[in-house]
């Protein structure tokens, strides 16, 4: 099942999701619109578990004592200050660390998900989209589609 963005940011859907496309900045700027805080985290270098939280704790601002582990991980997700209606979180270009370390990558999407359901069960929301090139490398994960795809 997928689900469009505009839909997606209007009813406030909480989860992890794929895309298979670059998420354009007028999506971004309807996220906003609807008060949505937008944290966009490059990941197009990062290969590997210790560089994709590093690239997350330095684009969430995580406190110096942050762990580098996935338990820490989410210890530091579940304490984000979010935004007035929720935060979406969009990991840019996450396809090279999904590809390389594909058990880190379910590692990382499964705290990334209990985050997100973290949050419900607080009735705040918080979404994660992933960007990658292809289904291949999370079919795990349900499909969101851009405007205009």
């Amino acid at each position: 099942m997928t689900k469009r963005f505009r839909e997606a940011i209007e009813s406030h859907v909480h989860g992890v999701f794929r895309c298979h496309a670059v998420i354009p900045d007028t999506a971004l700027e309807f996220a906003v619109q609807h008060d949505l805080a937008v944290i966009p985290i490059r990941l197009a270098a990062t290969r590997d578990k210790k560089g994709f939280l590093n690239a997350v704790a330095q684009a969430l601002q995580f406190p110096d004592y942050f762990g580098h582990n996935w338990d820490a991980f989410y210890d530091c997700l579940v304490e984000l200050k979010l935004g007035r209606e929720g935060t979406l979180l969009l990991l840019h270009d996450a396809s090279n660390f999904a590809r390389a370390e594909p058990e880190e990558f379910a590692a990382a999407a499964a705290a990334l998900q209990d985050a997100t359901d973290y949050w419900k069960e607080k009735g705040q929301l918080l979404t994660v989209i992933v960007e990658l090139k292809t289904p291949a490398l999370a079919p795990e994960l349900q499909e969101i589609i851009p405007p205009g795809a």
